[in-house]
């Protein structure tokens, strides 16, 4: 591939406010139920803690329903929100293996928090229709940044195939 060719396909920005988002939310995500699947056994002493401090009771409930959550759990829900980080990197580098890693990802964190979770974690519809409209985006500009990678190849493998047929006829 010729490194001076002006046909290299283009990220459109939005691709890259996208992969963004997720980085921050994907990444902090998998931080936080990474960490909460190694000091799930400390939760009951926090509540606690907070108790004593005078926190409101909704808070505490929250708490408690979250310290009921097997760490396994959230390491598995953790896994989900590395795979999504993954996904989003390989978008950036316009992979299109990338994009069905996100939709696996959003796919396995949709079943863990509302069929093996569900409690605290169940996600709302908002937050669905949230989720399917990002995919529906990255699809659209994957999509984008895929014709525009192949229309630019289109050109370049017929001058090399006429570069050859011009050697020949020295």
């Amino acid at each position: 591939m010729d490194p001076f060719n002006e046909n290299k396909p283009k990220r459109s920005p939005w691709l890259v406010v996208l992969a963004v988002l997720t980085f921050i939310f994907s990444g902090f995500s998998f931080l936080g139920y990474f960490t909460l699947s190694f000091t799930s056994g400390v939760m009951p002493s926090v509540i606690e803690m907070y108790e004593n401090a005078g926190m409101p009771s909704e808070m505490i409930e929250a708490m408690q329903k979250l310290a009921e959550v097997p760490s396994w759990q959230y390491l598995l829900l953790s896994l989900g929100y590395a795979l999504a980080v993954v996904g989003a990197a390989l978008m950036l580098k316009l992979n299109k293996v990338g994009f069905h890693l996100y939709v696996i990802a959003q796919i396995w964190l949709f079943v863990m928090c509302n069929l093996v979770i569900k409690g605290a974690l169940t996600m709302n519809w908002m937050s669905i229709f949230t989720t399917v409209l990002i995919i529906a985006c990255y699809g659209l500009l994957m999509r984008e940044a895929l014709m525009n990678k192949n229309d630019g190849n289109q050109f370049s493998d017929y001058e090399e195939v006429n570069d050859q047929d011009d050697d020949d006829d020295e």
